[in-house]
This record gives C-alpha cells, structure tokens and sequence, in this order.
C-alpha cells in the first residue's frame, strides 16, 4: 500500500507542479506586458530620483559653501570694526588726555 500510496503523492506533486507552471504561463500572458512596462516606469523614476537628490546635494553643497564664505568675510569684517573701534577710542583718549593738560596748562599760565 505504500507503494502505491508514494505514487500517488508523487503524480499529484507532478500534477500541482504542472499546474503552477501553467498558472504561470497564463500570469505571463496575461499581465507580463504591464508588468515589465510598470518595472521600466519604476526603473526610470529610480533614476529621475537619484538623478534629482545628486542635484540637490550638489546645490546645497554649493549654498553651505557660500554660507560658511559669507560668515568668514563677516567674521572678518566685524574683527577690523572692532579693532579700528579700539583705535578711535584710545586716540579718542589720548586727545582728551591732550586737552586735559592743555586745560591745566592754561589755568596755571592765569
């Protein structure tokens, strides 16, 4: 019995294994076409995309650049301010030292 009870199992193995490979057949047929023409579709909006965040990373590489130059010139622009601000104050100083003394030279000269 188990002989023929094996071959059984074996021919409907052989059986759904042949229907599954004519299911297939009819899936290919059927909806193949669309398939691969939804996988090129697929495949060319891949590529826009990528094509697209490589612009973007580009770009923004590019403004992070020009942001980090414009803060150095900046950087550098307010460090001259400041050390020609202290320039003026201590010549600012000096002149008033100047007048100071010039101020107490002439009370003494009265």
């Amino acid at each position: 019995m188990k002989n023929s009870n094996g071959k059984a199992e074996a021919g409907e193995a052989v059986v759904a294994a042949v229907e599954a490979d004519t299911i297939n057949q009819v899936r290919e047929l059927l909806f193949g076409a669309d398939k691969r023409a939804t996988d090129a579709r697929l495949a060319q909006i891949d590529d826009k995309f990528e094509k697209i965040v490589a612009e973007l990373r580009a770009d923004l590489a590019a403004k992070f650049t020009d942001l980090e130059n414009r803060i150095d010139t900046l950087a550098r622009d307010v460090e001259n301010r400041r050390l020609t601000s202290i320039d003026d104050i201590g010549a600012a100083i000096a002149n008033l030292g100047a007048t100071v003394r010039n101020m107490g030279a002439s009370g003494k000269a009265r």
